[in-house]
């Protein structure tokens, strides 16, 4: 039997979602006409038990041959959806079966090459473009992408090589702040959120955005790859240790991808790394980004073939390690010292 570990600790139940909820106003299921690409925010929900699944990467040092971390499972799970692994090394046909089924993809944070022909990068593309086929049809899809998820979504967008693209940036372990774009206010990701959650955001003395990366793309990257600026909105910036300026927040201009260069799944739910911010604050910024993406997947039309084939898909099925107890493997340099491994 496949393999998967999760970090053991405290039960979680769904944080605070009722002081967050996002006050559409909209009832589920609705069975409002097909939106255009251009106006997913208006859909009606298809479904209110959305499953989401997230990319594994392959494991180093550690039982199992592919893994995600615990906190994207528990993070989604907090805005009440369901998660399943995609295995990055899966056929194209299973690839394309699970994308059917399952109503938005996480590509997470984590150690693994973004070379353009490894196969990692190889599965997400193909993921990617039919996210994209997807909306096109008005079939509302969203992907939400984490540290080296929103590098991946940039270089997918770009077709430009990470070595390119990217800079080296002094940010592992980083809490830090968000410089907020004007185009924040009238995004999707931060135009519900509290005024003051976005003012901590960017205050120096609270430092409630988790950051743990090696590489960040600069800003100018949006000018001198035009692509990125005609189809990204830059919604926030940050700087590294050493004053080093990078793209810490960004929405698609077309389609629900969301993108966020630190991390908002860890504050909640991952102890390990003593930089994390635990504060009620960095607690209802992790629950809001959850919920606007989760409300996203909720507007999806993907379902499994039956109950059993979904039953048999969530997460739920494998083994669960505490590897912060039991030291199974190394973290990278994206510090995932609670994870999930799957064979």
């Amino acid at each position: 039997m496949a393999r998967i570990s999760i970090a053991s600790g405290l039960t979680f139940a769904l944080v605070l979602a009722n002081a967050l909820a996002l006050g559409t106003g909209r009832h589920l299921l609705d069975d409002g006409a097909a939106p255009t690409p251009l106006d997913w925010r208006k859909a009606g929900y298809k479904t209110d038990k959305p499953v989401i699944g997230i990319l594994t990467q392959r494991c180093h040092d550690c039982p199992g041959y592919s893994y995600v971390a615990a906190g994207f499972v528990k993070w989604i799970e907090a805005a009440g959806a369901r998660a399943i692994p995609i295995r990055y090394y899966s056929s194209e046909a299973e690839l394309k079966r699970l994308f059917n089924a399952v109503n938005g993809i996480i590509m997470p944070g984590g150690l693994t090459d973004l070379w353009m022909d490894s196969p990692y990068v190889i599965a997400a593309r193909k993921l990617w473009t039919w996210a994209r086929e997807a909306n096109d049809a008005g079939d509302v899809f969203p992907i939400h992408g984490t540290c080296l998820g929103f590098q991946l979504l940039h270089i997918l967008e770009s077709n430009v090589s990470f070595t390119e693209l990217l800079v080296d940036t002094d940010s592992v372990a980083h809490a830090s702040t968000l410089e907020f774009t004007d185009a924040a206010a009238d995004s999707v990701m931060f135009g519900g959120m509290s005024a003051d959650l976005v003012k901590k955001l960017g205050d120096p003395s609270q430092n409630i955005a988790l950051e743990n990366h090696m590489f960040g793309l600069p800003p100018k990257h949006y000018d001198d790859y035009p692509v990125l600026g005609e189809t990204f909105s830059m919604l926030s910036t940050a700087v590294d240790r050493n004053g080093v300026e990078y793209v810490s927040t960004a929405e698609h201009k077309k389609y629900p991808f969301f993108a966020t260069q630190w991390h908002p799944e860890k504050p909640p739910f991952e102890f390990g790394m003593t930089e994390v911010p635990h504060t009620l604050e960095a607690i209802l910024v992790a629950q809001h980004l959850a919920n606007v993406f989760v409300d996203t997947a909720r507007k999806s039309s993907h379902a499994f073939e039956s109950p059993e084939e979904e039953l048999e898909e969530l997460i739920y099925n494998y083994k669960q390690y505490f590897t912060l107890k039991d030291s199974l493997f190394d973290g990278g340099y994206d510090g995932e010292t609670v994870c999930m491994l799957i064979g």
